[in-house]
């Protein structure tokens, strides 16, 4: 998934964060600094007056009712506050005359205090001495607005900048991660056509090689069938002859040779019929499965149980099955320690259907060594044919013995 960009909800979120810092910074921050510093200046303006309160007071007593009209006295006083580098204005009131005296310049920006003038027990009076309002609360309240400006936009912009950089790095990324993803894809595909080609080269290889495989038994069979046998009957033939004119020294020898070619005639009989069974060209698929059912039960000594139903596949398939059917019983013959083999073979599912099931010790986990490497390649000549092989093994008997081995195959019609 593309990664979405993270400055547009970056600013969103840190917008108010940074304007409340500059806030901060620039409001609350001289505001307390200015209250600090008032509230000092306000203390010294107070001692000052409580000092010149207490020097009126020493006036108050030697001129008990002038002394707030003595001026001259009054300047004398004062004149230290007034001038630098104080430059406080000095305002005393009476009781029936406020303002009575005034000295220094006058501010709008002044802080004062106010001190009692007593005679004895007695207010006369008060002063007021007023002093200029710290310059560095002032330079504060101009200077702070600016920085706090300046920390809201570096909290603003230099992250933001950062994380603007972190989002192209990453479209950057993303546009890398997908031309290379399509160029894998690329690569990927043409990898996976050139394995299908070479599958199907190797799927056409097979089957070429079975239907040589074929081709050549059935020519080994006609070959043993056609020469060799005949060269055994006439041979056969010739021995019948000498057999009637031979003395009885010789008749002994003849027989037993006529037993040995009986046996050869038999076994090239029987092996041609593996190579090629005549009637699974003569008779059809169902019968060529029977006959060679029967035999292999006579030589295995195994009880054979036969469901064929009379089906005519075309000859390719015909001889996968019949190669499957032969490959199994040899397997049982070899690996089952069976006494008793089910053969099936009948129409399914448009297509055509061939079951052995023995009572054997079944298949080896994983179907290894006990399935045979004939009914690998028994697999591989069905999957080439279109259809499939399954080999499994039956459910127990209820004593717990071994329910045997199911090989079950299926071929579609046009095979």
């Amino acid at each position: 998934m593309k990664p979405a960009p993270l400055a547009g909800r970056f600013s969103r979120r840190m917008l108010p964060l940074a304007l409340l810092a500059g806030a901060v910074v620039g409001g609350v921050v001289p505001f307390f600094y200015a209250r600090e510093a008032v509230a000092e200046r306000a203390g010294e303006a107070t001692a000052w007056a409580r000092q010149l309160a207490d020097r009126l007071e020493g006036l108050a007593r030697t001129r008990p009712t002038l002394w707030p009209y003595d001026r001259l006295a009054l300047d004398a006083l004062v004149e230290p506050l007034v001038g630098p580098p104080i430059d406080a204005r000095v305002r005393l009131d009476t009781a029936s005359h406020p303002a009575i005296y005034e000295a220094g310049a006058a501010r709008g920006d002044a802080v004062g205090g106010w001190a009692t003038v007593g005679r004895g027990p007695r207010a006369v009076g008060r002063v007021r001495v007023e002093l200029p309002a710290p310059e560095r609360a002032v330079a504060v309240w101009i200077g702070a607005p600016i920085v706090g400006l300046a920390l809201a936009a570096g909290l603003f912009f230099l992250p933001l900048a950062a994380v603007r950089r972190g989002d192209a790095r990453n479209r950057a990324l993303w546009q890398a991660l997908v031309e290379a993803n399509a160029s894998l894809e690329a690569r990927v595909e043409a990898r996976t056509a050139e394995l299908r080609r070479r599958e199907a080269e190797l799927q056409a290889l097979g089957a070429r090689l079975v239907a040589v495989q074929e081709e050549e038994r059935a020519r080994i069979s006609r070959d043993l069938h056609d020469d060799l046998g005949q060269v055994l009957t006439g041979l056969r033939l010739r021995l019948t002859a000498l057999e009637a004119a031979a003395d009885a020294a010789t008749r002994p020898h003849l027989e037993a040779a006529l037993e040995a070619v009986d046996d050869g005639v038999e076994a090239v009989r029987r092996l041609a019929h593996d190579l090629r069974p005549p009637a699974l060209d003569a008779l059809g698929l169902a019968d060529a499965i029977a006959g060679h059912a029967r035999s292999w039960a006579a030589m295995a000594g195994l009880e054979v149980a036969l469901d064929l139903a009379p089906v005519q596949p075309d000859s390719a398939a015909a001889e996968v099955l019949f190669r499957v059917c032969q490959e199994a019983l040899t397997n049982i013959a070899r690996h089952a320690d069976a006494r008793r083999v089910d053969v099936h073979l009948g129409p399914a599912d448009d297509g055509w259907r061939l079951v052995v099931e023995d009572d054997g010790r079944g298949f080896s986990p994983g179907g290894g060594e006990g399935a045979g490497l004939g009914l690998v390649g028994a697999r591989e000549r069905v999957e080439q044919a279109g259809g499939y092989l399954d080999l499994e093994n039956r459910d127990p008997a209820p004593d717990d013995t071994p329910g045997g081995a199911r090989v079950l195959v299926w071929l579609p019609a046009d095979a």
